[in-house]
């Protein structure tokens, strides 16, 4: 659940809130990528998890990113 949370935050943050646009030192990756942000958002959420299934929940997080926004910019 956490991954959907992740992928759905770096798509609000990258393209609803735009704070990289508004502050250039946050024109950069990870804050102008959802796809970087929802892994580290990933990594964030899964701290207290057991360390060998961080990977995989943050790469589930950043595939769904890509879903997420392939979905919501169809519509």
């Amino acid at each position: 659940m956490n991954e959907v949370l992740a992928a759905c935050g770096a798509f609000v943050f990258v393209y609803i809130l735009q704070l990289h646009r508004i502050f250039e030192v946050l024109n950069r990756k990870p804050f102008n990528c959802e796809v970087c942000l929802a892994g580290w958002f990933s990594l964030i959420l899964n701290l207290g998890s057991y360390w060998l299934t961080v990977p995989f929940k943050m790469s589930a997080a950043m595939v769904l990113a890509i879903l997420i926004t392939a979905i919501l910019k169809r519509i």
